[in-house]
Order: C-alpha cells, then structure tokens, then sequence
C-alpha cells in the first residue's frame, strides 16, 4: 500500500488540482492568478517527473523492483503538461 500512495496517489494530486484549477470560477480567483498556478504545477511536476525518471533509471540499471512503479509516477506526472497543452489549454 505504501508504493501505492507514494508512486500513484501522490502524484496523482497534479492533474487533479490542474483540472480544479480549471474549473474554478473567475469570480474566485482570476484568470492571471489560474494560468500561473497552472504554470507552477506544470513545471514542479516535470521537475519532479525527470528527478524521478533518474532515479529509476538508477534502479532500473541495479535490477530494484520498484523501478516499475517510478515510470507509473513519470506517467502520471506527465499528465498535467498534456492536459495544459491538450483539452484544457
């Protein structure tokens, strides 16, 4: 259950608080303020994706089984840049 929450619900948060940004009203918060915090979880998850894309492939190269769930947490972290660049840009 560990490996679940930190390599799949954790980074999960990205692309969920990527789409609540998206449909936050304007009247909360303005459509300035909506795009840079876009932006900022945008750019810390792809920060985050190629850290963890490094350190498995360190594992990868060692033969650690955990280097499976590091590319499912790499997947999903990508997934806020698709859906800034895609649907929802």
């Amino acid at each position: 259950m560990r490996s679940f929450t930190q390599h799949i619900l954790l980074p999960g948060l990205a692309p969920l608080s990527v789409v609540a940004l998206y449909f936050t009203p304007v009247s909360a918060i303005d459509c300035r303020t909506r795009g840079l915090l876009a932006l900022v979880i945008v750019l810390l998850a792809l920060i985050v994706g190629i850290g963890i894309g490094i350190r498995g492939l360190h594992a990868r190269l060692r033969g650690m089984p955990v280097s499976g769930w590091r590319i499912a947490a790499i997947c999903i972290l990508l997934l806020p840049a698709l859906l800034i660049l895609g649907p929802l840009g």
